[in-house]
């Protein structure tokens, strides 16, 4: 069961650090985007138009990676992998403004009322963690540094 109880990892997850989610895109090229996620019951729910490349790419190779870390030591990090399944939704997914709210505070409900009636269709992609690495650089550090 994945950890989210765990000290670093519920730091990360409470925080609106971004996550950097890793697939592999055209040409067998690897790809990292940041973007906005959701954690619940479990699994990872990220938001994004149709039109993404990571839909498709996902869509045919839906084993991702991701990290969610801070930037200042001692750096704290998540590393998941994962698989992804892709799901089209009519309109705004559900779960899409409390997504915003997260990330953009106070502006959110001005971001979302720009967006409402322009939005069509949303891809809802929800990954379902099957191993991590916590790091906290102080008990749990990389191998490298072992």
């Amino acid at each position: 069961m994945f950890p989210a109880d765990d000290p670093v990892v519920a730091e990360l997850l409470a925080s609106p650090i971004l996550m950097r989610l890793a697939y592999v895109g055209a040409h067998d090229q690897p790809h990292v985007v940041p973007i906005w996620y959701r954690y619940a019951e479990g699994r990872f729910t990220v938001v994004t138009g149709p039109r993404a490349d990571k839909v498709r790419h996902i869509s045919q190779r839906p084993r991702v990676s991701f990290t969610i870390d801070t930037n200042r030591p001692p750096y704290h990090v998540l590393l998941v992998e994962g698989v992804a399944s892709v799901e089209q939704v009519e309109g705004m997914a559900p779960e899409y403004p409390d997504i915003v709210r997260r990330f953009l505070g106070p502006g959110a409900d001005t971001y979302l009322s720009r967006m409402e009636g322009r939005v069509k269709r949303q891809v809802r992609i929800t990954i379902e963690p099957q191993t991590w690495r916590i790091l906290d650089f102080v008990k749990r550090t990389p191998k490298s540094l072992s």
